[in-house]
């Protein structure tokens, strides 16, 4: 039991330091790209966990272009529909934000170089920078799995599409909101159907966001023989639209949305959370099911092994649930009395987790729970054989004083 208490310690813990998670989350981080030959600020955040207790998991990563404006906005979404209250409707993950340096926005986020306009056309710099510095420094330093989305705005959604596009394999999904296909004479739009016919994009992800950046008065089909500047942007992105319907056997999985009562400015928020649920689409599960006492316990299991055994699939790579999670409910209902509910925490901690002694430590206080001593002996050992733990040794000469 002692372990239950500093699990509720711990979620005290976290309640108590969110006020000023409000004030301060993430850490600034920086590299120095031989590439652009600049030092790059980074704003991170990547998930706490207590690695006393509990393997430390391997996060999606999100990257995020003008990370000074949109950093703090998906690290909200991440918080409340992927931790508070159970939600799983997105994962926890590390977020990547890319700020600007200075007057090197357009430089670093436009493809190709405008005449017209100064200092442009270093994406491709910029984004050989993403792949050959920024990704290998993230990948060693943070606990990172082998799934990356890229997201952008504006120019930042141009260079998104302009990666899907030239450089398929370097993210794993991409959210372009409000890409800026019109740029330098509509060149990578005018490219787009030398590249999407290509059979390159299986098991990749895009989502297309659009709004009404047009006059009032017009809809989608009048926008295309309206010159506005507004007018032609938007016409674009219908353009883009229509090639990803022309090549639908190059097996892209994409998704596109109009919004209709947003404009250019205002789409960011909305966008980058259905750009983000897109990205994971499925991960929700219904996580009040493991409150309950009397569920069939069998059918719950299949459906926990099922639901990440469809996640890994989608993204090519083990997705595991939560160790501290399952490992909080298997004490609850042991605390409870629920034993059978408990028990099965535990072993999908340990079929999950095997390299993990906290995994069988929390079975052996199962057994011992149910005043199985013998075998809650057998849990403690492998737990022991995996960290030398005190406090687990003390549990076993209380249980026998008289075991070796």
């Amino acid at each position: 039991m002692k372990k239950l208490i500093l699990i509720l310690c711990l979620c005290l813990s976290v309640l108590a330091s969110f006020s000023q998670s409000l004030v301060t989350f993430g850490q600034r981080d920086s590299i120095y790209s031989a590439i652009l030959k600049e030092n790059r600020p980074l704003w991170i955040y990547s998930p706490p966990v207590d690695t006393t207790w509990f393997v430390k998991p391997a996060y999606p990563v999100v990257y995020v272009l003008d990370g000074d404006f949109h950093f703090t906005s998906i690290y909200a979404m991440m918080q409340e529909l992927g931790i508070t209250n159970g939600n799983t409707a997105l994962p926890q993950m590390i977020i990547v934000g890319i700020p600007n340096t200075n007057g090197n926005r357009t430089r670093d986020l436009t493809p190709t170089a405008d005449t017209t306009q100064g200092n442009s056309g270093g994406g491709e710099a910029f984004t050989a920078f993403m792949e050959k510095e920024l990704q290998p420094y993230i990948n060693h330093k943070y606990p990172v799995a082998p799934y990356n989305i890229l997201m952008g705005h504006s120019l930042g959604g141009l260079l998104v599409t302009n990666t899907l596009l030239k450089h398929t394999s370097l993210f794993n999904a991409y959210v372009a909101i409000e890409p800026s296909m019109f740029w330098n004479r509509h060149q990578l739009l005018m490219a787009a159907d030398t590249f999407l016919q290509q059979d390159k994009f299986k098991g990749k992800r895009f989502f297309l966001a659009l709004s009404h950046t047009m006059k009032p008065d017009l809809d989608t089909q009048q926008v295309r023989n309206d010159p506005d500047f507004g007018s032609i942007h938007t016409s674009d992105i219908l353009q883009l639209l229509e090639k990803l319907k022309k090549y639908s056997n190059n097996h892209l999985a994409w998704n596109f949305k109009y919004y209709e009562d947003d404009d250019h400015n205002s789409i960011p928020f909305v966008a980058l959370y259905d750009g983000l649920r897109a990205a994971f689409p499925g991960n929700r599960f219904p996580t009040y099911l493991y409150f309950g006492k009397s569920d069939d316990i069998d059918s719950l299991k299949t459906l926990i092994v099922r639901h990440y055994q469809s996640l890994s699939a989608q993204r090519g790579y083990r997705v595991r649930p939560s160790e501290q999670t399952f490992n909080e409910f298997g004490y609850r209902h042991l605390q409870e009395k629920n034993f059978e509910k408990a028990k099965m925490f535990f072993q999908l901690n340990i079929d999950y987790f095997p390299e993990s002694f906290n995994t069988y430590d929390g079975m052996g206080d199962y057994y011992n729970e149910i005043h199985n001593v013998p075998q809650a002996i057998v849990y403690w050992k492998k737990a022991l054989a995996l960290r030398n733990s005190p406090e687990i040794k003390e549990k076993i000469a209380k249980a026998d004083p008289h075991h070796p």
